[in-house]
């Protein structure tokens, strides 16, 4: 068994050197032998070594490990579609979208190439004509990128031959606009890119703002399914016969449809003054107009508000989500034209205040889902039983995937690979990363800088520093503590379970009893029936428990751990074992018998998203030159 040490120590960047900085020729540097340090410590880093050596399977493991985590990090980044297709050949950087193929050697960063994609579908005549035109003339989009870059030379940082920065509402609605016409080629069939994206540009360079303005975010309603992982079919426009949606979005893992009709608010300055939120909002007469269209599937409706307000904080309870939902929920009562009941649907309700707000810096987009005539999908649903809630994740999981997806894939790649920012654009000679399952120089008990594998890790946030695990060659374990460089603690932030270079899923929050109970049951879902019982022994309705299923067994524990956690935390053992007897959640018998209910409007089922961007926009100097 190895025997453990626990010295805590700081100690300079040099210690956490890789090995593979040494040269092999030169002096051992490990122990001063005078001896090359490929015939003395050197020996321990080639292939073979001892590390590897010793266990071949966990050298095996940590690599695929890695690749795991380099997958889960390029997913956060690019969404659960199809992701980037790129190489870097002769200086030249290749991405592949659709049936073509584009390269230029000034290309650094995805968005980089994103402009000149944008760019060159609008046209370059077009978009030139519209830049010789004086500012307030200038078609949105062309206003949109003229401030984008007024903007990065004003505000952002030179890194190398980048300008480097806080993402303001200019630079995101250019970017976004690309990078969602991106997406919507990149996901189509090769035969159809040219059809589909002409058909979004010609809309998009109209002069009619009710054209441009919808289809905007229509484009923003595509690339939330895509990057979800639906796969779209549009709806022909020019056939004129019936009313029809958008188009039609299919999730793959269950191969449910739905049809996605998109609305959206064509936002009037004067309509920001002295009006009531029906007038202003108009939630409730975009969502009408949605539930009269045909459609073949379950409906969604994607309604667009379009308003500079800013939320910070995620609630129902006031301002447009409170409006926009009270809207919703008198559409909800109202009856259709002709008498009869409304369609149901699935509502989510966006405001991407960038759009309003062009010169702030890291303007949020906020999202409200909820359902009309679903009554256990929204905010302002509650419920008071774990297994109702169980019951209608499930009902609900593309939507909940869908709503997930929009809360992780919002970030704008930077990167064609998936690699951390921080990292991918580092200046020149920066220490190296700190990886699981790599060696590095550490101090000893005795402050000897010895090679050690790094084997755990946390960051100290507060302290800007890392307290690491590592472990000799002769199986000693030392933990060590790193400063962590403010690029370092910048990409911790952004990725913190791939950090290390593995997936380690963070802790999580409940906010309340159902969300512990959830918990809970993650646990003790596969606990036998029996071992549940005796554990439950002392319940008042024990009778009654022994006629329940070992699936409805545990849910129904979990459930009463949950409310006594909320209710008495002090008095539960943890264990289940006698003392529980005591807690007031083995007196509770079942869902008539409890004496209150929680509400639950947390994001598990449904309710209000805000997304601020990260901090990260990078500009290659001099680009609008």
């Amino acid at each position: 068994m190895p025997s453990f040490a626990l010295p805590i120590r700081t100690h300079s960047n040099f210690c956490r050197s890789a090995l593979a900085k040494i040269r092999r020729n030169q002096p051992c540097p490990l122990c001063g032998s005078g001896l090359k340090f490929k015939k003395c410590c050197g020996k321990h880093t080639g292939t073979p070594s001892p590390f590897d050596n010793a266990d071949h399977d966990r050298a095996f493991q940590q690599a695929a490990r890695k690749m795991e985590a380099e997958r889960v990090q390029r997913e956060n980044q690019q969404g659960l579609g199809k992701g980037i297709i790129s190489a870097s050949l002769n200086d030249h950087r290749i991405v592949a979208v659709g049936n073509t193929v584009y390269f230029s050697k000034s290309w650094r960063t995805f968005q980089d190439f994103l402009r000149e994609f944008l760019i060159g579908l609008l046209g370059r005549e077009w978009f030139q004509a519209e830049s010789d035109k004086p500012n307030l003339e200038r078609h949105p989009i062309v206003r949109w990128y003229h401030q984008a870059i007024a903007d990065s030379n004003r505000l952002h940082t030179k890194v190398g031959n980048l300008l480097v920065g806080p993402m303001t509402g200019a630079q995101r609605a250019f970017i976004n606009l690309a990078y969602n016409l991106y997406l919507i080629a990149h996901h189509a069939e090769p035969t159809q890119v040219a059809r589909l994206t002409a058909s979004f540009v010609d809309r998009l360079k109209s002069e009619r703002a009710d054209d441009f303005i919808g289809k905007l975010f229509e484009t923003y309603a595509a690339a939330a399914f895509l990057k979800a992982g639906f796969t779209l079919a549009y709806e022909n426009e020019s056939d004129g016969r019936s009313s029809h949606v958008e188009f039609v979005a299919t999730y793959p893992r269950t191969g449910a449809k739905f049809s996605v009709e998109v609305k959206t608010r064509n936002r009037s300055s004067i309509e920001d003054g002295p009006v009531d939120e029906i007038k202003r909002l108009r939630v409730g007469n975009k969502l009408n107009k949605a539930l009269s269209k045909s459609a073949e599937h379950t409906r969604v409706v994607m309604i667009e508000i379009n308003v500079p307000d800013v939320v910070t904080d995620p609630s129902a309870t006031d301002g447009w989500p409170r409006a926009a939902l009270d809207q919703i929920r008198a559409i909800e009562k109202s009856p259709a034209p002709d008498g009869s009941e409304k369609p149901s649907a699935y509502v989510m309700v966006t405001n991407h205040t960038f759009h309003n707000n062009l010169g702030v810096i890291n303007a949020s987009t906020q999202v409200i889902a909820t359902g009309c005539r679903i009554p256990d999908f929204g905010p302002d649903v509650g419920f008071n039983r774990l297994k109702d809630v169980l019951d209608s994740q499930v009902r609900h999981k593309e939507m909940l995937a869908l709503l997930d997806s929009m809360k992780t894939h919002y970030e704008i790649p930077s990167t064609f690979d998936g690699e951390n920012p921080e990292f991918a654009f580092a200046p020149e000679d920066p220490p190296p990363r700190l990886t699981f399952g790599e060696i590095y120089l550490i101090p000893d008990a005795e402050g000897k800088e010895i090679p050690a594998r790094l084997r755990d890790a946390s960051v100290l946030e507060q302290e800007k520093a890392v307290m690491g695990v590592y472990e000799t060659l002769d199986g000693v374990h030392l933990i060590v503590r790193t400063p962590m460089t403010e690029s370092e603690i910048a990409a911790w932030k952004r990725h913190p379970d791939t950090f290390f270079g593995e997936v380690r899923p963070l802790p999580q929050k409940a906010n309340n009893w159902l969300e512990l109970a959830q918990f809970f049951l993650n646990t003790y879902k596969s606990t036998p029936r029996e071992k549940l019982l005796e554990w439950m022994k002392g319940a008042n309705d024990i009778e009654y428990l022994k006629t329940l299923s070992q699936a409805d067994l545990a849910i129904l524990y979990c459930e009463r751990l949950g409310w006594g956690a909320e209710k008495n935390p002090e008095q539960i053992d943890w264990r289940m074992d006698r003392d529980l007897a005591r807690a007031d959640l083995l007196r509770l018998k079942r869902s008539r018998d409890w004496g209150g209910t929680m509400r639950l409007t947390s994001l598990t089922v449904a309710s209000i998203v805000v997304m601020s961007f990260p901090a990260f926009c990078g500009y290659i100097e001099n680009y609008g030159s």
